[in-house]
């Protein structure tokens, strides 16, 4: 077995079976390859629809837990997981067909750990390319030199890594955040020794309505806040040392304390609340940040701003709800 197709399912029977069916045309045996469908407590067709394709493909693994969130299900499905390689797809994105071939080969030539691709970024009315090829290796390096020197994938279906490196160092997704993938990512590179990038389209990222990334209520912005503040927690904690690469991925983790800061800040919500959380981030040390890398005068601007605590502790009275 080469490769473990990880497929965490909740609710989502209008996408289920375009997925589904773009991992099954591909151009490699299927006894190479598995598809493991987790059900996380899906309450639409999406499992019905998924156990009828499985009638057509000997491949597909389809195993059921309640529902716990994406991390729970991709963490959950890991542990059925048999091929030499894993690979995290979402349920209501797709893959280009008949990719698998080159893609493994890659791999195996290279002897690599890890391998990235190009991937789509898909709306209803356009498409754009989610990595700039320039900007990415064109050569075998290390995860630590990537981190260092390119922008980096930040999403889990960005790549297709070695399952021993993910199982021995125990690299999980930590559970009942969003924007887990940063975390999982800036872990996972510190075991990589052989990476590199495939200028391929192989990845379509389906932006829709409902989705986690586009839930813009207060509960959902509250949870974002919150998962910001556990990512530089963790984080902070893990590389307190002074290896090579926990310098190098403390730049990441400033990167995260000012996304999570840019959250708050631009966050509708009651101004008690606000200052709540404003503090919570100051305890996570959160406006010490020093050399992030970022695009664009606009951007650092922002940063020049956002660092600044008594600034920033005034304009978060702009941007609220009086409740």
């Amino acid at each position: 077995m080469k490769l473990s197709i990880i497929l965490p399912v909740y609710n989502v029977e209008k996408y289920i079976e375009r997925c589904i069916l773009s991992v099954e045309k591909q151009d490699i045996c299927k006894d190479e390859y598995e598809v493991i469908i987790v059900d996380d407590g899906s309450q639409d067709a999406s499992i019905d629809i998924a156990e009828e394709l499985s009638k057509r493909f000997s491949n597909i693994v389809i195993c059921h837990k309640p529902n716990g969130g994406l991390s729970s299900a991709r963490n959950f499905g890991m542990k059925f997981a048999k091929g030499e390689y894993i690979w995290f797809i979402d349920s209501d994105d797709y893959i280009e067909e008949n990719v698998l071939n080159r893609l493994l080969d890659k791999l195996y030539t290279d002897k690599l750990d890890l391998l990235l691709f190009n991937i789509f970024d898909i709306w209803p009315n356009k498409e754009c390319p989610g990595f700039v090829v320039e900007e990415q290796p064109d050569k075998v390096i290390s995860g630590r030199e990537y981190i260092e020197h390119y922008d980096i994938g930040k999403s889990a279906w960005c790549f297709i890594v070695k399952r021993s490196i993910v199982v021995n160092n125990n690299i999980l997704f930590t559970e009942s955040i969003i924007h887990e993938d940063y975390e999982f990512t800036l872990r996972l590179y510190g075991h990589i020794e052989r990476m590199t990038f495939i200028p391929l389209r192989v990845y379509n990222y389906f932006h829709r309505e409902g989705s986690i990334t586009t839930i813009k209520s207060e509960k959902q912005i509250m949870k974002s806040i919150h998962s910001w503040q556990i990512i530089i927690k963790n984080e902070t904690e893990l590389f307190s040392n002074e290896t090579v690469y926990s310098k190098a991925a403390k730049v990441l983790v400033d990167d995260h304390k000012f996304k999570g800061l840019c959250v708050l800040l631009f966050s509708v919500l009651p101004l008690k609340v606000k200052l709540e959380e404003y503090r919570k981030f100051e305890a996570l040390g959160a406006f010490n940040m020093h050399n992030i890398r970022l695009k664009g005068l606009k951007m650092k601007l922002l940063y020049s701003i956002v660092k600044r605590r008594v600034i920033y502790y005034n304009l978060i009275h702009i941007f609220r709800i009086k409740r």
